[in-house]
């Protein structure tokens, strides 16, 4: 797996009223605001587990390197799959873990069934899929995680995007899984930079003694902003909720014959065909940026994301990327 392409080295010029549909976040509600320090307490709430189960970390980026920064001498290798988010990838093969890549898409879709758990792996997803928006069913996780248990093996799910879909984070089933979370996307706020990991007791009191170390020190005023955010969680989920319906149904009546991710979440894939990064290239030619399936591992797919631009200017680019797909050859 190579993905060390950028495209904006072919790109001269990007046009200034780009419309971003490359963003995997929300924009347009950060209201002021401070709430308390105990913001383990309120993440511990929020997941239905004691706070000695939470470690909070500087970014959710973080949270998966410091986890697989703990596995990398309890595990063997790491099995993630294509289409999925890459940044595990290049963690675990930085810190000397043998990686696994499984190839899920095809032309029905992505296949997001469990794996037959081997001994002392990691298993690392997202959930929901990142780039397709698909969500990995609860029957697929218990499997996974009932089988980690008897083999010391380890399920690590980043739930950043299950806020978006409904599917708010569940209470952990078994001792060998790991949840990671993060403020930036659900929320917007990546400034300030607060992940999370979720885990056992053991786990996490193990994870703490290494904190020192290597994981940066979080500010108090970070931990306050988190801390306002999640009390306020309900509101951005009535604001999120009315802004990616409006989108969502702007893609549905364009795209609905190309769409490959689930609708109504922040993040979509589009089946191109193949060349993924020349269609994206061409499409921001057109001042359109989207992201181009070919860095999660599927070539064949776009990425477009749904909450960063409000209704008017989405279908504006929706309308651009119709027209584009039409000329394609797929």
């Amino acid at each position: 797996m190579s993905l060390d392409v950028s495209m904006f080295r072919f790109v001269e010029s990007i046009p200034d009223e780009n419309i971003n549909l490359a963003s995997s976040a929300m924009r347009g509600m950060n209201p002021e605001g401070l709430g308390g320090v105990e913001v383990e307490e309120q993440i511990a709430k929020l997941y239905g587990v004691e706070k000695e189960q939470v470690i909070v970390t500087p970014s959710g980026t973080f949270a998966s390197y410091f986890t697989l920064y703990h596995l990398r001498k309890k595990v063997a290798s790491m099995v993630t799959i294509t289409p999925e988010y890459p940044a595990y990838y290049y963690q675990a093969r930085e810190i000397g873990i043998g990686t696994t890549l499984e190839n899920r898409a095809s032309s029905e879709g992505v296949d997001l069934s469990p794996w037959d758990v081997d001994e002392k792996t990691a298993y690392f997803i997202s959930n929901p899929n990142n780039p397709t928006g698909l969500s990995w069913s609860d029957e697929s996780i218990r499997s996974i995680a009932r089988e980690t248990e008897g083999n010391e093996s380890y399920l690590v799910i980043d739930d950043t995007f299950s806020f978006f879909n409904g599917n708010f984070p569940k209470k952990l089933e078994t001792g060998n899984t790991i949840m990671l979370g993060s403020a930036s996307k659900f929320f917007g706020e990546s400034g300030i930079k607060m992940g999370w990991i979720i885990a056992g007791k053991q786990m996490i009191q193990e994870m703490k003694e290494r904190m020192g170390i290597i994981v940066p020190v979080i500010s108090s005023s970070v931990k306050r902003r988190g801390s306002y955010l999640l009390s306020n969680i309900n509101v951005y989920k009535d604001y999120n909720r009315k802004k990616i319906d409006e989108n969502s149904k702007i893609l549905f009546e364009n795209l609905d014959e190309f769409l490959v991710g689930y609708k109504g979440t922040i993040v979509n894939a589009l089946s191109v065909g193949e060349d993924s990064v020349k269609f994206s290239l061409s499409l921001m030619t057109e001042g359109v940026s989207t992201v181009p399936g070919y860095y999660f591992g599927s070539d064949s797919m776009i990425r477009i994301g749904l909450g960063t631009e409000d209704a008017e200017r989405t279908e504006k680019g929706i309308k651009i990327i119709t027209n584009r797909m039409s000329s394609w050859k797929r």
